[in-house]
């Protein structure tokens, strides 16, 4: 009776696991793709005056052209939920003209809900299309920061913002340091924010005299590895620095947040797009 008995269909049972591994890896990158988490980051400063203790600031950073529900509906109101103070848009939000009308909805959409800044990324220059862009965001409210600053002021307090341009953009561009100069001595004594693309600063201006630096361009090392961290850079090197989170400078905090689109060489896995709502906390 033994001899009768059937085996195991050692193929279809491979068959069947090879199925169910796949259906789980495409399910994991869709959601890494898809699936938008709110990363709320607290920035401690002794210096920050407090009338800004708990100012909030929306960062979004390389959206590339990605929608998240029907106008970006979902980004909206996550976005909203987070009631912001400030939205700080900063960079590669344009790689191609397909993807100026998302970009334009959603920035008509952000205006309704708190003021809106944005500094240009490397995609923008690359693609030619950073002068038009500009010019459709500040007719849709957006404050387009090309090396420039603003005094923010609360209850009778006041810090500096300051917005750089993409070193893609012009060869004879002022340098940061200058901008930065430039803006305290006109308002010195202020706490200082800037708003950048690149991730490079605390390694290239790590003494840079400012408070605080929001910025993107890492989409936070694309793949994402439990304990490690990201795989791969912009420039595509491996395991980069400076891929996500709070790091300090010399004189300042930089946070580096993974953005919400994708690459063009490999989509993200483990690293969901993110929305940064990032509160300023004094501290004695």
């Amino acid at each position: 009776m033994n001899g009768n008995r059937r085996k195991p269909n050692t193929l279809k049972i491979t068959l069947i696991l090879v199925l169910v591994i796949t259906l789980a890896v495409i399910g994991l990158f869709y959601d890494s793709g898809h699936r938008i988490v709110t990363n709320e980051v607290t920035i401690e400063s002794d210096t920050l005056p407090v009338s800004f203790n708990g100012f909030r600031i929306v960062e979004l950073t390389d959206l590339h052209g990605a929608e998240f529900g029907e106008n970006n509906a979902k980004l909206v109101e996550i976005i909203r939920s987070c009631k912001p103070d400030l939205i700080a848009l900063t960079g590669d939000f344009v790689e191609n003209v397909e993807q100026m009308r998302v970009t334009l909805t959603l920035a008509g959409a952000l205006t309704e809900i708190a003021p809106v800044y944005y500094v240009t990324g490397n995609h923008e220059w690359a693609s030619g299309l950073a002068e038009e862009l500009m010019a459709a965001l500040e007719s849709e409210g957006v404050r387009c920061m090309r090396n420039q600053y603003e005094v923010l002021e609360r209850n009778g307090d006041a810090l500096l913002l300051i917005g750089v341009e993409d070193p893609n953009s012009y060869a004879d561009l002022e340098t940061p340091d200058q901008v930065v100069s430039q803006a305290q001595a006109a308002d010195p004594g202020l706490w200082t924010l800037l708003l950048a693309h690149r991730n490079y600063w605390v390694e290239v201006y790590p003494t840079l005299p400012v408070d605080l630096i929001l910025c993107g361009h890492s989409h936070g090392g694309v793949v994402r590895l439990p304990f490690i961290g990201g795989l791969m850079s912009e420039d595509r090197t491996l395991f980069p620095d400076y891929d996500a989170g709070i790091y300090d400078g010399d004189r300042y905090q930089m946070f580096v947040s993974v953005g919400l689109g994708q690459t063009r060489y490999f989509p993200r896995l483990l690293n969901n797009p993110e929305i940064a709502c990032v509160t300023l906390k004094a501290v004695d």
